[in-house]
């Protein structure tokens, strides 16, 4: 219908001088939609009479359809792209033909100075039984759409008159928080609709929306652009990445695991990063991972995405990566899930010899970290460079050695009880706490760190009191050492020994690239590898790694908000919070002896408020080895991350003191709790209401 007497169809108001409330519906109609409906109506623009006009506007309205109306603002600075003007203007709803007349002027007062955009809307009225709200992306979380719904019609809920239910909606995996049952077919539509609508207007949207229960109809009264929101930038940016790591994964299962606690985590626990980058390239198909399974002639498949990856800043395993390379067998140990690995097992079985021989002149190649010099280049472009090279050997020709070593040593399962390097390495912790002797223990260990794989860790080498502070731990271990064995789990550990040292030049390098950048401080350690990687390449400046640095301490903050469990769904990547565990069924695994121990809780961050009891039980986040200082003066320790070659479990063995790994226990047990631990690693939990 066109123009006459200033009224215009609805169907056809999506033209200039008409406010965007008409316009966007007005394209929904054109769009023939089945999902939804849009009620019919008029727009009458400022040139219409309420003396010369009614009788033209109630014929055009009789032809649509005898009812009551909808009586609706429509002006030009409503719905905008950064001021939405919502309840701003009056609503008259349920409104007779008799009284539209006085129902116009109503609206038209409202607008006030705003008289020149003073357009009005007049639909159809629905009579729904339920109506509410809906945006199609939340304000708080870009993870998920939100509804606010109430009985009746819509006025209330959108005047916040009534409390109304609230609804999220997962905009990646499709479910419903909280699940629902009484209104689960509505919402099902409604947020189909909301997606849909979204598409057609190429962004997020607020929905103004009505169902009819009777009839299984959604119609849509408004749609409008989202003008603020609250979350994060780059929560949001996150979001997205991760869920793009999944969309091969069709179709996805409700609840399914996507990524789980990886191992990693025993090395590096809250890695900076860089860091984060250097461990996604060791634990990558094509990466030190795929050298060391090509080195033992294990067949690596040929897959595209990370084994170990950053989710919101914390390394997880990609579970669906780790099956493509280890078998479905996830039960079983490491070594033993790794695809097409029988040709390993025999030659471990029959020949165990020379593949020691074989890993023992590999690990002898390995260079010192003494023997790589770290460079202080002329400009930031060439010290970038080196820095990426050598990043880029350890990756390809370190590292590989040290993790075929491992699958090597798991693969054996030696466990003869002898002393191990690890063990050494904390005796002379212990020793120098007592004599002082700080020039034999650098001789020996000065490169490596409390934190070893943690580039921004300092090396003992480079701060005596630091050193001293953490030897302190130790204290309490004896000095006594025993002959170091031959084996693999020798050789392991060996490997492991050399490789961090090669770390130091590395470390060494990065901060004078930090120092060049005007990144004092350490705060180089920010940055991405993929950012020194553009330096590197000419494609950043300095000037862009500051801004790049920002950028990035602006993330670590974000994602320090987010609290995710040791298991991550995508429902959990969409509400970015970690699920309540129930404190039943809990049990965990016995990584040293399987010895029953029992007594009250105390977690290790808390013991400089009291002192730890003989009875006591240390609880960890990590099974680290600064650990090992507490055994004597305790029954057990339980550990949410921890493996049973780690070194803190070797060393447990040693000295047949028992340690339970068991997931979320942090979350399940606080500090004075009593705990009960079965030989087989089940759990009973006594609540101290008063500890």
């Amino acid at each position: 219908m066109m123009e006459k007497h200033g009224i215009i169809a609805l169907v056809d108001a999506d033209i200039a001088g008409i406010g965007n409330k008409a316009r966007h519906l007005a394209r929904l109609l054109k769009c023939q939609p089945e999902l939804f409906a849009v009620p019919s109506g008029v727009v009458l623009l400022p040139t219409f009479s309420l003396d010369k006009d009614m009788a033209c506007l109630h014929q055009t309205l009789s032809d649509m359809g005898e009812g009551l109306y909808a009586v609706r603002s429509c002006g030009l600075d409503e719905d905008g792209d950064h001021e939405s003007m919502a309840g701003k203007f009056d609503t008259m709803l349920g409104v007779p033909a008799c009284d539209l007349k006085q129902a116009i002027a109503q609206v038209r007062s409202s607008f006030t100075d705003v008289a020149d955009t003073g357009s009005v809307l007049i639909q159809h009225m629905v009579n729904p039984d339920y109506a509410g709200v809906m945006f199609t992306q939340s304000i708080e979380n870009a993870g998920l759409a939100s509804c606010e719904f109430s009985l009746g019609v819509a006025e209330d809920l959108v005047s916040g008159k009534v409390k109304p239910t609230h609804v999220d909606y997962g905009r990646l995996s499709g479910a419903l928080y909280p699940e629902q049952n009484q209104h689960q077919s509505m919402l099902d539509v409604l947020f189909l609709v909301g997606m849909t609508i979204e598409i057609l207007m190429d962004e997020p949207q607020d929905v103004e929306w009505a169902y009819d229960a009777k009839h299984g109809q959604l119609y849509v009264l408004q749609s409008r652009r989202i003008t603020t929101k609250l979350y994060d930038e780059s929560l949001a940016t996150e979001q997205q990445r991760v869920a793009s790591i999944t969309n091969h994964l069709k179709p996805l299962r409700q609840g399914q695991v996507l990524f789980e606690d990886s191992a990693v985590r025993e090395v590096v626990s809250a890695p900076t990063r860089l860091t984060q980058g250097l461990m996604q390239q060791l634990y990558a198909p094509k990466g030190a991972l795929g050298a060391a399974l090509q080195m033992l002639n294990i067949p690596c498949p040929q897959v595209e995405q990370a084994y170990v990856l950053s989710v919101f800043g914390r390394l997880y395993a990609n579970v669906y990566i780790g099956k493509q390379l280890f078998g479905y067998a996830g039960a079983l140990p490491f070594a033993k899930r790794l695809w097409a690995n029988y040709r390993l097992q025999r030659r471990m079985k029959h020949e165990p010899d020379k593949l020691l021989r074989w890993l023992k002149g590999r690990i002898e190649a390995l260079p010192d970290g003494d023997d790589v010099v770290s460079c202080q280049a002329d400009n930031v472009l060439l010290q970038a460079q080196h820095v990426v090279a050598l990043m880029q050997t350890f990756v390809d020709d370190v590292y590989p050695i040290a993790y075929a070593a491992t699958i090597l040593a798991q693969m054996a399962g030696e466990n003869d009880g002898q002393a191990s390097l690890t063990s050494h390495f904390i005796s002379d912790l212990s020793r120098l706490h007592h004599t002082g002797e700080m020039q034999d223990f650098m001789e020996k260990w000065g490169l490596r760190s409390e934190h070893d794989y943690e580039l921004s860790a300092p090396r003992f080498c480079e701060d005596d009191a630091h050193t001293m502070r953490y030897a302190a731990q130790f204290a309490d271990v004896a000095w006594d050492k025993q002959v170091l064995g031959e084996g693999f789990l020798f050789y392991k550990e060996l490997a492991k020994d050399k490789v961090v040292r090669c770390l130091y030049p590395v470390r060494q390098s990065l901060l004078q690239l930090g120092n060049m950048l005007g990144l004092g401080d350490g705060h180089v350690f920010q940055l991405d590898i993929l950012d020194i990687k553009a330096l590197a390449k000419g494609e950043l400046i300095a000037k862009d790694m500051l801004e790049r640095h920002h950028q990035r301490v602006l993330e670590e903050v974000a994602f320090a908000q987010v609290q995710l469990g040791s298991k991550v769904t995508l429902g959990d990547v969409e509400q970015l919070a970690g699920k309540d565990r129930e404190n039943k069924g809990l049990r965990g695994k016995m990584v040293s002896v399987g010895q029953a121990f029992q007594g009250r809780i105390r977690h290790v961050n808390k013991l400089a408020d009291a002192p730890l009891a003989k009875g006591d039980i240390i609880l960890s986040p990590y099974l680290e080895p600064k650990l090992v200082g507490y055994f004597q003066q305790s029954l057990g320790c339980i550990c949410e991350v921890g493996g049973a070659l780690s070194h803190a479990a070797i060393v447990a063995r040693e000295k047949t003191y028992p340690v339970l790994v068991l997931a979320g226990s942090s979350e399940v047990m606080r500090d004075g709790d009593f705990v009960a631990v079965d030989e087989v690693g089940r759990v009973t939990l006594t609540r101290q209401l008063n500890p």
